[in-house]
């Protein structure tokens, strides 16, 4: 039995035409009637695509029916679901992150930073609205990684990319014979994280400290004896200042995100790498190689349109040189911005962690 799908056409088609162009292409038409308002007939299946083709060149509103089912095939319903693959589905998709890009100085770092961000529900395949906001996000990195100073977000697409940026070196000096100390605080704030190699702690975390408190002691007690032993590392505290900022409304900036790597020859002047690549004992000798940072200038035109996405990168390249090696800037809040005279005028709140300790001599008298 062949299959039938009945048609129904406008009765105002140039019927002439059609019927030509249906002979032109072999499509057999069966039960041919038509009435005020439609012509209607019946073409088998298999011609069902040529008949398409035909009805897209004749640009031809139809109606299509399976006569075996007994139900409707609304040629438009392809249109619809055309919308629905190209409109619809992208806009649903867009809703997750499904790829999750860290880009950091080496492949441990990439591993620790994955495995913390999964610890905070941020994975391939999560909701959008479910990422936590990106000073979150931060402060918990910076507060875990003690050799980042910042961390660049960005999302394109599905695609959502943390940059941390390694924090310039800091140089331990080596003192020999030198008085027994304590660590005391240089300003106040609230300790954060110790990071000792001796020492004993005077406070816990998560107490404010004043400017002078001691946080470290340096010596033990064993019954009524104490032991000066001195005090060495680190202590860090969060603590908001809040900074009045003049920038001019033509910028030239410094990007230090990029790098570079550099494979030379061994010299005796050495190149001074950010991260150096450790090579084969075997040609050590000869060779050398690392990553350098490499200085990208943009120049920036501020307005007010753009003040919102720029400012706080300026700032934040502005205040990072003015403050001490290690800083960590975790979060800042714009509070004021005007542009007067061809200047950007404004105030801005930063939660700075950094470390507050520095050494402080124990008087000899302290010692029993």
């Amino acid at each position: 039995m062949k299959r039938l799908i009945k048609i129904q056409a406008p009765i105002s088609t140039d019927q002439f035409t059609l019927y030509k162009a249906l002979k032109e292409q072999n499509i057999e038409v069966y039960r041919l009637h038509t009435n005020d308002t439609h012509i209607n007939f019946s073409i088998q299946a298999k011609d069902l695509n040529a008949f398409r083709k035909l009805r897209k060149k004749l640009k031809m509103p139809i109606k299509l029916e399976d006569e075996l089912k007994e139900s409707t095939i609304s040629f438009y319903s392809w249109s619809i679901m055309g919308v629905f693959f190209f409109i619809v589905i992208p806009i649903i998709f867009a809703q997750f992150i499904w790829t999750v890009h860290i880009e950091s100085d080496s492949p441990e770092s990439n591993i620790l930073l994955t495995e913390q961000l999964k610890e905070m529900g941020i994975k391939e395949r999560m909701f959008v609205s479910k990422l936590p906001s990106e000073q979150e996000i931060r402060q918990n990195i910076l507060l875990k990684h003690k050799e980042y100073s910042w961390v660049h977000f960005s999302k394109s697409g599905s695609i959502f990319t943390v940059a941390p940026m390694l924090a310039p070196p800091q140089t331990a000096k080596e003192l020999k014979d030198a008085p027994a100390v304590n660590l005391v605080a240089k300003r106040s704030g609230v300790i954060t994280d110790f990071i000792l190699t001796k020492g004993v702690r005077a406070v816990e975390k998560n107490i404010s400290v004043k400017k002078g408190d001691v946080l470290v002691n340096g010596f033990v007690t064993q019954g009524n004896k104490r032991i000066l032993t001195s005090a060495e590392g680190k202590v860090y505290a969060s603590y908001w200042i809040e900074l009045s900022f003049e920038l001019p409304t033509q910028v030239a900036v410094t990007n230090p995100n990029s790098k570079e790597l550099i494979i030379q020859k061994k010299v005796d002047n050495k190149q001074k790498f950010w991260k150096e690549i450790q090579l084969p004992a075997f040609i050590q000798k000869y060779v050398q190689a690392g990553y350098v940072q490499k200085n990208h200038h943009i120049t920036y035109s501020l307005t007010e349109q753009s003040i919102e996405h720029l400012i706080r990168p300026l700032l934040f390249q502005k205040i990072m040189k003015e403050l001490p090696t290690g800083t960590q800037l975790l979060e800042d809040k714009v509070l004021q911005v005007s542009i007067q005279d061809d200047k950007v005028k404004g105030k801005i709140l930063l939660l700075i962690n950094e470390n507050i300790a520095i050494p402080n001599v124990i008087p000899q008298g302290d010692e029993s």
